[in-house]
């Protein structure tokens, strides 16, 4: 197809999102472009000519994105969104570090859904000159990369906004003995310290010179031990919203100088007012004291991807509104769920959240897409969640066959085809929505086969069956035309299901047979079923590699090179305790003599945990 689009504006970046539509076909588009003052967008598409109407770049791209989508339709078409800023924020600070080329890939993909936000959340991925070892060997952004990716994303209209962190999450750069003085905590910089605000200075500094926009977001969450650390032993101990205040207003400082409008995350202000801690606690009738509260131009980001209920995300807005003027929602696209999304709960939790969003006349969200644990979620799996959550703000009410249209036609992919991937942890009945975030499949991937921490949980599941039966639907869907990622994705979630097919019950069954003594059984997986397991471990780690290689610096992978070498060790020792076994049964098997327990008090359910050291083994592995 070849797109004449009667706006220069518009004509480079037409041809660009062309390339996501190889099936349109080969007539000539007309394209005329028309700004309005009023938001939303209109699309008259008759025959070979285009009109967009569009108040925001994005909305422009959004209507492109129709069009193209239907090749060979006319179009009458009009919509606005609830939103004015509306947008994502990738996760590149758990190992994970987006390539620029993969950033920019999916800058096409946000301004096809209309949304003109992109927050690059670097908690220590990008440079300060002066500080050598921050995100040193973690694959960090250089500034030329970062400068490159917001020119492109402000080809689309959308704005780049740096995510960093000032207070909280900084344990990866903290673990530098250089750092030693900056410590509240591991986790934490030492608030009042002068040299915490000479870095901060040199931090905000960097990237003020990487970034062109006003909008910064400065972190600020889950310090859940500020204060109780060095500060205490300086200090003694001291009023914490307190401290938090004095902290916060010296940041700000530094970033009016450097001219940044600055967001923080909430939760703070609230897990310090509840009794216990906790984010939700705090009642609907609190009221801080005016000496605790930020300034009120001061943008709060409500961070909410947890809950089911009307009325919790109605409280926290009301409560909002008493520390704030601006508030910025952040909904979820649970793609650290383990190593499978979490498309359930994604869909759940948005279609509440961003209700009560519109009801409140709340217009400015992003969705996250956290990358916990070592971003063993490939971000590939974004797409569904991502989709999703844009047509929330387009929509009063998204269906099911929406979401499948749109999915269909901007990424030629079959939205029930994908949530099959949310079956890999979603089985149990319940739970329908996985809203407890139940992981099975990392349990299953990660525990020790000879010590299998949650074999008592998993019994009686039926987990060998459900992964079968995943592996022949997932079959189903290779062997239909797929777009070349989405194929590569499948193929190796497909590999995965094969995987946990073979190792899921391993545990089990090895404790039954060892208990039966049943010699002929065990002979069969020292010499046959570990073996093939072995091989099906070795096909699904090259393909997680390439996986990683082609979205990701390759710093971090090797923290999964890690993990899925270990998990090899661990069979390949196994075989052997099993062989050895066999040769002189009167010395006793003493992992598979031992009784299996249950992790959870609740036999019959299995819950989230993501914790790999605490998953593989029941031993000592980061702590004194």
């Amino acid at each position: 197809m070849k797109l004449i689009v009667k706006d220069l504006k518009f004509q480079e970046t037409s041809e660009i999102l062309l390339k996501h539509f190889p099936e349109a076909p080969g007539e000539e588009l007309v394209i005329y472009p028309e700004y309005t003052e009023k938001s939303g967008l209109k699309v008259l598409k008759y025959g070979n000519n285009v009109k967009i109407q569009y108040h925001q770049d994005v909305e422009y791209y959004r209507a492109l994105g129709m069009v193209l989508g239907h090749p060979g339709e006319d179009i009458s078409y009009s919509e606005a969104a609830y939103t004015s800023r509306l947008g994502t924020m990738f996760d590149c600070s758990r190992n994970g570090v987006l390539k620029a080329t993969t950033v920019k890939r999916y800058i096409e993909y946000l301004a096809l859904l209309g949304m003109n936000d992109l927050l690059l959340y670097t908690e220590d991925t990008y440079e300060i000159p002066k500080h050598p070892h921050f995100g040193a060997l973690r694959g960090r952004y250089t500034k030329e990369e970062i400068r490159e990716i917001e020119r492109y994303a402000a080809k689309f209209g959308i704005e780049l906004v740096p995510c960093i962190q000032t207070l909280a999450h900084m344990r990866m750069f903290l673990r530098w003995p250089v750092t030693e003085k900056m410590r509240d905590n591991g986790d934490i910089l030492l608030v009042g310290e002068p040299a915490v605000y000479e870095f901060l200075e040199d931090m905000i500094r960097s990237v003020r010179t990487s970034f062109s926009g006003r909008r910064i977001h400065i972190g600020m969450d889950e310090a859940f031990q500020l204060g109780l650390g060095n500060y205490l032993r300086k200090n003694g101990y001291q009023d914490r919203t307190g401290i938090m205040k004095e902290h916060l207003d010296r940041v700000c400082e530094i970033c009016r100088k450097y001219d940044f409008d600055p967001m923080i995350w909430s939760d703070m202000y609230f897990m310090l007012a509840s009794e216990d801690g906790g984010y939700y606690s705090v009642s609907e009738d609190y009221e801080w004291q005016e000496k605790d509260k930020p300034d009120r131009d001061l943008t709060l980001v409500y961070w909410d991807y947890y809950n089911a209920s009307e009325d919790v995300y109605r409280k926290m807005v009301h409560l909002h509104g008493k520390l704030s003027d601006n508030m910025y929602f952040a909904g979820g696209g649970w793609t650290w769920n383990g190593i499978a999304p979490n498309y359930s709960r994604a869909l759940e939790t948005t279609r509440v959240g961003t209700k009560v969003m519109k009801e409140a006349g709340a217009d400015k969200w992003f969705c996250t897409l956290w990358q916990d644990d070592g971003a063993e979620t490939p971000m590939e799996t974004c797409l569904l969640s991502l989709t999703y959550f844009a047509e929330c703000a387009y929509e009063k009410e998204v269906t099911k066959e929406r979401l499948q249209d749109r999915m269909k036609e901007l990424f030629g992919i079959d939205s029930e085809d994908i949530m099959l991937l949310d079956r890999f942890d979603n089985f149990q009945p319940e739970d329908p929505h996985n809203l407890k975030s139940a992981n099975p499949s990392k349990l299953a991937l990660y525990q020790d086969p000879m010590l299998g921490i949650f074999d008592g949980q998993f019994k009686g599941k039926g987990l060998k069956e459900h992964y079968h039966e995943l592996v022949e639907k997932l079959e189903q869907c290779l062997a239909k035309e797929q777009p070349p990622r989405v194929r590569k994705l499948f193929a190796y979630y497909q590999k995965l299901a094969a995987f946990l097919a073979e190792k899921a019950e391993m545990g089990l069954e090895l404790k039954s047979d060892y208990d039966n003594q049943d010699r002929e059984r065990l002979r069969i997986w020292a010499e046959k079923r570990i073996p093939a397991c072995l091989a099906l471990l070795e096909e699904l780690h090259s393909m997680r590699e390439e996986l990683w290689m082609d979205e990701c610096k390759p710093q971090g992978y090797e923290v999964i090179d890690v993990r899925l070498g270990g998990i090899r060790s661990r069979l390949e020792s196994a075989a052997k305790r099993i062989s050895a076994w066999l040769s002189n049964p009167e010395q006793p098997l003493e992992e598979l003599e031992e009784k299996r327990v249950c992790f959870w008090p609740e036999e019959d359910r299995i819950y989230s945990f993501n914790r790999w050291e605490q998953i593989v083994s029941a031993s000592n592995m980061n702590a004194l």
